[in-house]
């Protein structure tokens, strides 16, 4: 069974660029995965004006990918940094 991106662009839809969500991401999730989903999302672009679905699709799927790598470690590093600050005692009156 084929991937969604591939059903995609065999049924003539264009592979999402991510760009928005990347740049989102990077701003308050956590900035170096966040590039690599930005650098992924502008591939996609260049592909997509180039005229070349597959690999639009191909650098689609990996924009995802790393969107959803960029949230979850953000989220990790977030709650690491909320648990130190607990038990350093900064939230204490």
């Amino acid at each position: 069974m084929p991937s969604t991106a591939d059903t995609d662009t065999a049924e003539g839809r264009v592979p999402r660029t991510y760009l928005g969500w990347g740049v989102a991401a990077t701003v308050l999730c956590f900035l170096p995965l966040g590039l690599i989903v930005v650098l992924q999302g502008l591939r996609t672009n260049r592909a997509l004006a180039d005229g070349r679905m597959d690999d639009a699709a191909r650098t689609s799927r990996s924009a995802r990918r790393w969107l959803v790598v960029t949230i979850v470690v953000g989220v990790l590093v977030d709650l690491v940094i909320a648990a130190a600050l607990l038990l350093l005692g900064a939230f204490s009156t």
